[in-house]
């Protein structure tokens, strides 16, 4: 999916909707049943996840979560009950464990330091070739930042209301009770950011986590399942380190190769099967 760009999502933008906000709250005070707020919902789901890159938010910048695809328009065999467990502290330590191209790969960024385990399937993947030509050279001037927002953190309490959200009704999932909500960008953020089309629906828990989350556009959708969203201070030291299993195998990246490595599992490897 095409990240939306930061240009498109500039602060003016979203105190031009201001005022949106108010007659949006207004109007569900005058309409509200028994339960809470639809767009109350969908802030909570929403907020805890960028906060995980506000300087200025709440103490909890920190998250483990387990993912697994569901449904997946023209879904490859091998990713088929696959799950991913991802691991987030601000602002600069992630965690990756998961498939990727039919290898089961462990890839972790502590500040600046990178490494990918198995270290024999990530070798292999930075030395593969297409169309007999091996990846560029990475670039030695190459900086790894911080996690950013694309908008400043004031603004992150009026995110919900670039979106027109539906209630649809609640719905048990592994004995859980959902409130589930369908999303749609506002048609005008949805034409300048190039999403026309594209429509969402997330499945909230009692204590606002997602437990579903799908997104389509025409002729292609996926259905994505939080098997555990947890959130902390933050997370233990031995996070970022290999486990005992990973120790033997394991290939450390310097920054300057870590967007060659990015480009070998996704990209470059793509291109080369096309062709």
């Amino acid at each position: 999916m095409r990240a939306v760009s930061s240009r498109n999502l500039q602060p003016e933008n979203f105190m031009n909707l201001s005022r949106l906000a108010i007659a949006l709250t207004f109007f569900a005070a005058l309409t509200a049943s028994g339960e809470e707020n639809r767009y109350d919902v969908l802030g909570k789901v929403l907020t805890p996840f960028l906060s995980l890159l506000s300087p200025e938010a709440a103490s909890k910048r920190a998250l483990r979560m387990s993912v697994r695809i569901e449904q997946m328009t023209d879904l490859p065999a091998e990713l088929a009950g696959a799950h991913a467990d991802i691991s987030v502290e601000a602002p600069n330590k992630l965690r990756l464990h998961g498939p990727v191209l039919g290898e089961t790969l462990t890839i972790v960024r502590n500040g600046d330091k990178i490494w990918v385990h198995p270290g024999a399937v990530a070798k292999a993947l930075l030395e593969s070739k297409g169309d007999n030509k091996q990846l560029p050279p990475g670039d030695k001037k190459y900086k790894l930042g911080d996690f950013t927002l694309p908008i400043p953190s004031k603004e992150l309490n009026l995110l919900p209301i670039i979106f027109v959200v539906k209630d649809v009704g609640s719905e048990s999932l592994d004995g859980e009770m959902c409130r589930v909500l369908d999303l749609s960008l506002m048609q005008e953020i949805a034409k300048s950011a190039g999403f026309e089309g594209w429509v969402g629906c997330v499945w909230a828990r009692a204590d606002y986590t997602p437990a579903r989350f799908t997104i389509s556009r025409p002729g292609w959708n996926i259905v994505l399942r939080f098997d555990r969203v947890a959130f902390s201070e933050t997370l233990p030291k031995s996070t970022w380190e290999p486990t005992t299993e990973e120790a033997g195998d394991v290939l450390e990246l310097e920054p300057k190769d870590y967007s060659r490595f990015l480009r070998a599992i996704s990209g470059f490897k793509k291109k080369e099967k096309k062709e």
